[in-house]
């Protein structure tokens, strides 16, 4: 890959994410909805390298070279989702709509006031995903993240709800810190939220297959669940003609890694996973976000790959 997705710089400037807010809040999300596409042409003309990535996934999940104004439809959907994050996390739920389905179990897991793990992409709004499982019943929910990525970002998110910026879990620090930080979230009750689409170059992954070429997804959810022997759930919320379709599902009751079997155990769940979540873009192919070099070399070798820091 030409440059790890942590590597790139941030899009934007604190002026104009605080022009973003003010401006989502004053005029409402009917009248944001129309500013959306001169942003997305913006972002095509202006941002090479991410109009390149989006591109060569459209090209693999639509099976076909995408037109220019699907990939501007691309970026349009991501600015979308953006927008309303300030609607989900300044207390203005209301005026997003939003649908719930349930696969078996996954609302009794996320009910029970048991710890799990929610796992996630960076696939629609993961602030819609936080929304059905606190609505009936006061749930925490954390969110492990990178504070070194995305600073600006982060700003947005202390000011619009300070209590889940307080609360997310930094991943940029040793490894055992994260985990202990989690096991103590989980022990609690709450809800962890993990991406588990996107790896660091320094932590331990899994290749696998997805949309027609190799990829390499993080295995630190997997083993977190495993080791802590707690649920994971599955989030995918996507946004459809102005609302959003929040689908939670159960992967795992209790995920086992038996250390005698354990690289082609998690080789298996983490290509499981992957497969789940291939079924998800195809299904709604410009909610995933991201805009960076993704595949591996076509030469890349199959099966897991460790980050000696990790071993």
């Amino acid at each position: 890959m030409t440059r790890e997705w942590k590597e790139q710089r941030e899009r934007s400037t604190p002026f104009a994410l605080k022009l973003l807010v003010r401006s989502a809040l004053l005029l409402g999300r009917r009248s944001m909805s129309l500013v959306l596409r001169p942003i997305a042409i913006y972002f095509w003309l202006a941002h090479g390298e991410a109009r390149a990535a989006s591109r060569a996934y459209l090209a693999r999940v639509l099976g076909r070279e995408p037109r220019a104004g699907e990939i501007v439809n691309h970026f349009r959907q991501f600015a979308a989702v953006s927008v309303d994050r300030v609607y989900l996390l300044g207390n203005r739920v209301a005026s997003v709509a939003l649908d719930s389905t349930y696969g078996p179990g996954a609302k009794e897991t996320l009910m029970s006031g048991r710890g799990c793990v929610l796992v996630v992409a960076h696939f629609g709004s993961f602030e819609a995903l936080r929304v059905p499982p606190l609505r009936k019943r006061v749930r925490t929910v954390r969110i492990v993240l990178d504070r070194a990525v995305g600073r600006m970002a982060m700003a947005l998110l202390e000011a619009l709800d300070p209590d889940l910026a307080a609360g997310i879990i930094d991943a940029s620090r040793p490894g055992p810190d994260v985990m202990l930080d989690v096991k103590r979230a989980l022990d609690g009750g709450d809800i962890v939220g993990i991406m588990a689409d996107r790896a660091r170059s320094d932590e331990r992954a899994v290749v696998v297959d997805f949309l027609g070429g190799k990829v390499r997804m993080p295995a630190g959810p997997w083993l977190i669940a495993a080791t802590l022997g707690v649920p994971v759930v599955l989030g995918f919320a996507s946004l459809r003609a102005g609302r959003y379709e929040c689908c939670l599902e159960l992967f795992s009751k209790m995920l086992e890694v038996p250390r005698a079997t354990r690289e082609a155990v998690l080789q298996a769940t983490v290509q499981r996973y992957a497969l789940r979540l291939e079924e998800a873009v195809r299904a709604s192919p410009y909610d995933w976000f991201n805009f960076y070099d993704y595949w591996l070399p076509a030469e890349a070798p199959a099966g897991n790959t460790v980050a000696s820091a990790h071993r």
